[in-house]
């Protein structure tokens, strides 16, 4: 089912991070870093969101220090900043940083797919990574399946033997995970059509068609774009370039 987009009527920080919890036997500010940026990719922090240190320390019981720490990580990636008279709050959605970042990803992911063709790759190994994304999308569970989904793209990058190359993309990626699960989450079906390109995409590599796995990759990457481009953030010029609206 399509989900109802969070917003800030009513917007509470604290009950948006019940259930989180964090292991006091491992390092904390990783831990608070990895918890927020997966609240804030999946809008339950929306964009715009105040983000009161105080608040937040209380919702996760951790100390100010990792908090910052974790905040500051954040910021640098573009998902949090600091406004004047305001403070902290989620960042908006920056389309441009999405259109840069499909740009990186795309090249990086078709170059995994074209080596990866290339080599000899035991099916077994994605037989459970490919079961779990079928359950996951036939339940439409956009969430559950984002994860499954990242796990699929790393497994391809390691195989490759090149698994910085992941590590790269998911250092550009976050605006573009939030726009990916505004798709998922707004377009009945959406989980399931991704686990059809991912079928033709591994499909492609165990043929040995680099280009043709590496063409399907790229189509796959870009259809971040159709919620944006339906939602009239984004426009498409005639040979394909997206721009921001």
């Amino acid at each position: 089912m399509p989900r109802v987009k969070p917003t800030l009527d009513g917007f509470n920080l604290e009950s948006a991070l019940t259930g989180q919890v964090v292991d006091r036997l491992r390092p904390i500010a990783p831990q608070v870093y990895a918890l927020l940026r997966e609240a804030i990719i999946d809008s339950r922090l929306p964009p715009g969101a105040p983000i009161h240190e105080p608040d937040l320390a209380r919702a996760l019981s951790v100390s100010r220090t990792p908090l910052r720490s974790a905040l500051q990580q954040l910021a640098s990636e573009g998902l949090v900043e600091t406004r004047p008279q305001v403070g902290s709050i989620v960042a908006p959605l920056n389309v441009a940083e999405v259109i840069e970042a499909v740009f990186c990803r795309s090249a990086l992911e078709c170059e995994v797919v074209r080596r990866l063709s290339q080599m000899s790759v035991p099916q077994e190994r994605f037989r459970r990574v490919m079961r779990d994304q079928y359950e996951t999308a036939l339940r439409d569970d956009y969430l559950a399946f984002y994860r499954v989904d990242e796990e699929f793209h790393g497994l391809l990058a390691e195989m490759a033997g090149v698994p910085s190359a992941w590590r790269l993309v998911q250092s550009v990626k976050p605006h573009v995970d939030r726009a990916r699960l505004d798709l998922m989450g707004s377009i009945a079906g959406r989980s399931l059509a991704a686990y059809n390109e991912h079928v033709a995409i591994l499909g492609a590599i165990m043929a040995g068609d680099g280009d043709l796995a590496a063409h399907r990759m790229h189509d796959h990457v870009m259809t971040v774009f159709d919620a944006l481009e339906g939602a009239g953030t984004v426009r498409r010029e005639a040979n394909g370039v997206m721009f921001p609206a």
